[in-house]
């Protein structure tokens, strides 16, 4: 390889790496910190089992990135039919806003970004545990690094023989993976995984559904409705590989293909019908094997050149998706009187899964040109236009079949300038083929899958360091098709729905060992259409609020000697909770509160964890649907020690 294409090839990697690892790289340097200093802003981090921030993977801006299709795996488009495991996953960080300036084809709804584990060096870290409820647990992670650096291993294995739910029930489950990195040569590296996560017995807990336009009689949560004989189990398998690759001077090539499978050898769901006398009426629904598999991937090949002092960036990118499923089928067990608090034995009932099932299929293909030019270490401005090919293809049990397809043009772009003070502003415009959610348990058509939708957003914002903190905010406007239960009790597009609203960010160090992470975002979501000027639903859109905010500190001054307490305060309003708008989930306010502590035993470095979720035991309903709703967790406490090896 000649001299030019290393040096072109070392600058192209290290050019799109910082473009599209930005938010996770603190988190990839810092995998062994907690998630409050590795966090830069309040929109969302992961960091192996603990999170932060405003938003996560099933919701950004009141919308759902993983519902999408909008997680990304380092960057490369994937379509995960069952989550990876943090076997293989360093972290997870949502990018919005300012995050996703000289991102290629940024969604409306926001992106979930998933970082693969990388060893810093050889060694290992073996955590035992304790989860909520007695649920011990046991994680070994290793990481290997060669000599000359040009190869690593992160491999790991989890088991969780005994895991206790909220609200009754329990699980079994184990996990492991490994993700090998190979630098080829200077210019090419290739990087794999394959993560396998099991569960069974996971024992069922109901939702809750009142009669009427109101809430349910409060819920005692010390009372087990589970059943033995109701439970489900999950097979997730995924795989894949990702290619880098300096071509040369200024050209680079990036590509992954990936494969995921999810299999549910049995499955189950149920709902309890309550009244304000707290008398009630269980549907129980069983469901035979189903199974969800997708092959998805994107390929691009970017050219940049400078020229005086600006920086200019060409890149063609091909993304595909290939996504099968097998469903339904379900049977249904209804039982009589359930009364609230005193939930009675019942036995399985003799059934047949007689029913056929059934199959659909999506075919997803895009091709983009995307252009980004940056001037002068001011001005980045960017532009993308995609054509999209979509079809999807359902063959009901019943019998017959349709077929769906469109073929629409999106474009983004993005304009952002940085000022002498450090101010940086930003504006930009985006249109999207987003995936749609599927039927509730209470549809008449429950389990059908919507087909993909068009979604835009326009947004602008800036970013400005305040003293030692850094200040973040946008203003937002995105709009898609409204989907939810008609009177008729059918799940399907209803309107338009439009999520206005305003998000802002403080983060930083403002004294020596304090880390500060707030956030707020106020939502005004307004649900439009037909329906709504006849008065069949609302104007206010299920599961929607119109404030959260979260505040997160981690002390650790030198004084306590390793020590660091930290603390997560957790508030969201009140929430729309039937589609008639006709009641609301009450406003709640969550507090955790930690301790860590690294100390040396025997030369060996232990870390030690432990916190106490919903301190003050904070009653709360999550609306988990149109009218349908579950309890917060109560208190509840857990507890943890690294071994380094």
């Amino acid at each position: 390889m000649s001299p030019f294409t290393i040096s072109a090839a070392a600058l192209s990697l290290s050019a799109v790496a910082l473009l599209v690892c930005a938010p996770l790289a603190a988190a990839q340097d810092n995998a062994g910190d907690n998630v409050v200093r590795t966090a830069t802003d309040a929109f969302g981090l992961r960091v192996g089992t603990e999170s932060i921030g405003l938003y996560d993977a099933g919701n950004v801006r009141g919308f759902s990135p993983d519902s999408a299709g909008n997680v990304r795996l380092e960057g490369l488009y994937i379509s995960q039919q069952g989550s990876l495991s943090d076997r293989v996953v360093e972290a997870t960080s949502i990018r919005v806003g300012l995050n996703t300036v000289g991102l290629l084809f940024p969604a409306p709804s926001g992106i979930a970004d998933l970082l693969l584990r990388k060893p810093a060096e050889t060694g290992a870290d073996l955590v035992l545990g304790i989860d909520p409820r007695t649920s011990p647990y046991m994680q070994l992670d290793t990481g290997y690094v060669a000599a000359d650096g040009r190869f690593s291993l992160a491999a790991g294995v989890a088991a969780h023989p005994d895991q206790n739910g909220a609200f009754g029930g329990d699980q079994r489950f184990w996990s492991a993976g490994f993700v090998p990195r190979w630098q080829v040569s200077d210019a090419v590296v290739l990087t794999g995984f394959a993560d396998w996560d099991r569960m069974k017995d996971g024992e069922v807990v109901p939702s809750y559904l009142p009669d009427g336009p109101t809430l349910p009689p409060r819920i005692d949560r010390d009372v087990d409705h589970s059943l033995a004989w109701a439970d489900w189990a999950y097979e997730v398998e995924n795989q894949g590989i990702i290619l880098d690759a300096g071509l040369a001077e200024g050209l680079v090539a990036r590509a992954g293909l990936f494969r995921s499978v999810q299999r549910l050898p049995y499955d189950a769901f149920a709902l309890l019908s309550v009244n304000p006398a707290r008398q009630g009426e269980m549907l129980h629904v069983l469901l035979p094997a189903t199974r969800y598999a997708a092959l998805s991937g994107e390929a691009s090949l970017a050219y940049q050149w400078l020229s005086d002092r600006v920086g200019h960036t060409v890149s063609v990118v091909g993304r595909g998706l290939s996504k099968n499923s097998r469903k339904g089928g379900e049977v249904e067990i209804v039982f009589g009187d359930w009364p609230m608090d005193r939930p009675p034995a019942a036995r399985r009932p003799a059934i047949a899964f007689d029913q056929p099932q059934d199959r659909d299929r999506v075919r997803q293909y895009t091709v983009g040109l995307a252009y980004n030019l940056s001037w002068d270490g001011r001005l980045d401005l960017g532009a993308g236009v995609q054509k999209a090919d979509y079809s999807k293809t359902t063959r009901p049990g019943a019998g017959g079949g349709a077929r769906g397809s469109s073929a629409p043009w999106l474009y983004n772009a993005v304009a952002a300038w940085r000022f002498d003070n450090g101010l940086v502003t930003y504006a930009s415009y985006s249109r999207g083929l987003e995936e749609s959610g599927s039927a509730p348990i209470i549809a008449v058509n429950r389990n059908t899958v919507l087909p993909a939708v068009q979604t835009t957003q326009r947004e602008l914002g800036l970013r400005l360091g305040v003293g030692p903190l850094t200040l973040t905010s946008s203003a937002f406007d995105v709009r898609r098709p409204y989907d939810g239960m008609d009177a008729d009790g059918v799940y399907g597009f209803l309107g338009s729905v439009r999520h206005r609203g305003v998000e802002a960010s403080l983060s930083g160090e403002p004294v020596p060992g304090l880390s500060l992470v707030l956030g707020a975002v106020l939502l005004d979501p307004v649900v439009s259409g037909p329906d709504v000027r006849n008065g069949v639903i609302g104007q206010r859109p299920v599961g929607q609020t119109r404030l959260q905010w979260q505040g997160s500190v981690d002390y650790a001054p030198d004084f306590l000697d390793g020590l660091s307490v930290d603390m997560t305060v957790d508030h969201r309003a009140r929430t729309t909770a039937r589609g008639d708008n006709l009641a609301d989930a009450p406003a709640y306010t969550l507090v955790d509160l930690g301790l860590r502590r690294e100390i040396m035993v025997w030369d060996r470095e232990i870390g030690l964890r432990a916190q106490v979720q919903n301190l003050f035991d904070a009653y709360g309903l999550h609306v988990e649907g149109d009218g349908e709703y579950e309890p917060l967790s109560g208190r509840a406490w857990r507890l943890a020690a690294t071994v380094r090896f």
